[in-house]
C-alpha cells in the first residue's frame, strides 16, 4: 500500500514539474518571437501560442522602429491567461485532482496533434530532413509530457462526491 501511495505522489509531483516547465517553455517562446524576431520551438513549449504570435507577427502593422510591445502587446494579451491556465492546472495537479488531471492530459493531446498536422505538412511539402528535425523532436517531446500526464490522471484521487 505504502508504495502505491508513494507512486500517486511522485505521479502527481511529475505531472505538476511537467505543466510548469511547458508554462516556461510557451512563455519563453512567445517573448522570443517579439524579441529577435525568430520563432524558437523549445520542444515542449504549446502550439497554441506560437500560432497566436504568428498571426500576429505577421499583422505587424506597426511602423518601422516601432518599440516590439505595440506587436507583442496583443499577442501576450492572449498568451499570459494560457499560461496563467498552465500553472493553475500545475497546482492543482500537484494535488492529485483527477478531473484536473484528465483535463491537463486531453488538453496537450490536442496541442500534441496540432503539432502531428504542422509535421504532416511539412512531410507532405518535400520540406528537407533538417528542417524536420525539431518539429519530430518536439513530438517526442510532448509524448513524453502525454505519458507523464496520463499516468498523473490514473493515479489522481477522484474528487467527486461518494454516492
Amino acid at each position: 500500500m505504502r508504495e502505491t501511495v508513494s507512486t500517486n505522489i511522485t505521479g502527481a509531483r511529475a505531472a505538476a514539474g511537467w505543466l510548469y516547465l511547458v508554462a516556461a517553455a510557451t512563455a519563453l517562446n512567445s517573448l522570443t518571437v517579439f524579441n529577435y524576431g525568430r520563432f524558437v520551438d523549445l520542444i515542449v513549449g504549446l502550439s497554441f501560442t506560437q500560432l497566436i504570435d504568428a498571426v500576429f507577427v505577421g499583422m505587424a502593422l506597426e511602423p518601422r522602429g516601432a518599440p516590439w510591445l505595440w506587436t507583442a502587446g496583443p499577442a501576450l494579451m492572449f498568451d499570459i491567461p494560457i499560461v496563467l491556465l498552465l500553472l493553475v492546472l500545475a497546482v492543482k495537479v500537484s494535488r492529485r485532482r483527477k478531473r484536473v488531471a484528465q483535463f491537463s492530459f486531453w488538453l496537450y493531446a490536442v496541442d500534441t496533434f496540432v503539432f502531428l498536422l504542422m509535421f504532416a505538412a511539412n512531410v507532405t511539402s518535400h520540406a528537407r530532413l533538417r528542417i524536420l528535425v525539431l518539429p519530430g523532436l518536439t513530438i517526442v517531446g510532448h509524448t513524453v509530457g502525454l505519458f507523464i500526464l496520463y499516468r498523473a490522471w490514473r493515479h489522481a484521487r477522484c474528487t467527486c462526491a461518494l454516492a
